[in-house]
């Protein structure tokens, strides 16, 4: 057959294979994801035999076991400072060793009273990771009951036990445990903030390339100065404003309609604007050095992004944290969004928003820069 002749025809599996494994990476990262070094702030604000008790539990449980990195990292805290290091998003939860922690658990059965342990969680920082944290917490705390259940049921082997005193026998030490910004209702269990950032990404785009194409069109037609060439670029940024604010705008009444319980509609509205506008000097910059292969450098960024987005670094392998986490561009509007949603913040987030405009601000520059660009002239037949 003649077909199975074309060097073309034969490209079609190995490009099906190509694709494929493309959509397929994200395996990797969350195929079968290992908790690995969450980090957890432990603060210690009582002293006596029992707390030290409690200490060597801790450092047994961060050597982890059996070869394999601990689950939880801890780092010695000042209670004072847990709320701007929660906001900061330096820990996901903490461990807090209370004062008379010591005192209430020697005299427990005679005052027929449990000791605490308490347990914050930064949950807007990422629920997936809070809630490991919450989990690794509550079975530490659930260890310490046991083993001292077990001495307190082996001192009181024979002798009588009213009902009070059994409830302390079976519940010595317990958890108590208390939420720091918290993940509202309707937010898409906290997927809320990626979920917006995404239209952001892909309307800057599919922005981006149907204005480079228009662009395309009358370079072709026409050779133009570098002054004239400075104005159509000057055309495309107005029509990246116009896309933007479209797209920020509409991603919020969609939210709105779908019943996601935003801060502030404006609020959200005008910084997915801002990170698509952004966004879209980016695409409109690499797309003007390079033409078409831009956009599926582009889609392929994307594409790698997805796996990362939502899932904690510390359950990504090493590869995604080194080479695709610090270059998805959508991370960073998610992120801001995160600090809108859960956090309080206002229009400008911090360090996100200082990435973003980084990421516009050097689109911009690149774009401007293409003026110099060396431009091909076809010569004319006789």
């Amino acid at each position: 057959m003649r077909l199975f002749k074309e060097k073309l025809a034969w490209a079609a599996p190995i490009a099906v294979i190509l694709i494929i494994a493309l959509f397929s990476v994200n395996l990797f990262a969350q195929g079968n994801p290992q908790v690995k070094n969450l980090p957890v702030a432990l603060i210690v604000n009582d002293e006596g035999q029992h707390v030290e008790t409690v200490l060597d539990a801790v450092e047994q449980m961060s050597k982890g076991g059996d070869g394999a990195e601990p689950v939880i990292a801890f780092t010695n805290e000042k209670e004072e400072n847990i709320e701007s290091l929660f906001a900061d998003k330096k820990y996901y939860a903490a461990l807090v060793i209370p004062e008379g922690y010591s005192d209430t658990l020697q005299n427990a059965l005679t005052n027929n009273q449990s000791a605490k342990l308490k347990i914050y969680i930064n949950q807007g920082f990422n629920m997936t990771g809070a809630n490991f944290a919450k989990a690794a917490l509550i079975g530490f705390v659930s260890g310490m009951n046991d083993q001292y259940s077990a001495i307190f049921l082996a001192q009181l082997s024979t002798e009588k036990i009213d009902a009070t005193q059994a409830s302390i026998l079976i519940n010595p030490v317990v958890a108590e445990e208390k939420i720091y910004n918290p993940i509202t209702a309707s937010t898409a269990n906290g997927s809320a903030p990626t979920l917006l950032a995404v239209p952001a990404w892909v309307g800057a785009l599919i922005g981006g390339f149907i204005v480079f194409l228009a662009t395309s069109g009358i370079f072709k037609k026409e050779l133009l100065t570098r002054k004239q060439t400075l104005g159509l670029i000057g055309g495309q940024v107005l029509f990246g404003i116009i896309i933007a604010l479209f797209s920020g705008f509409t991603v919020a009444t969609l939210a709105q309609i779908a019943g996601i319980n935003m801060p502030s509609y404006f609020l959200v509205a005008f910084f997915v604007s801002f990170a698509a506008f952004c966004f879209y000097l980016l695409v409109s910059a690499i797309t003007a050095w390079i033409g078409k292969p831009a956009i599926t450098l582009f889609m392929v960024v994307m594409l790698l992004g997805m796996g990362v987005l939502m899932t904690p670094q510390e359950m990504l392998p090493s590869f995604f944290v080194n080479f695709i986490r610090p270059w998805v561009p959508i991370r960073f509007a998610s992120e801001g969004l995160r600090e809108i949603f859960y956090f309080g913040s206002g229009f400008y987030t911090g360090a996100s928003f200082n990435t973003i405009l980084g990421i516009g601000i050097a689109g911009l520059v690149i774009f401007l820069l293409s003026i110099f660009k060396p431009v091909k002239v076809k010569k004319q037949q006789n």
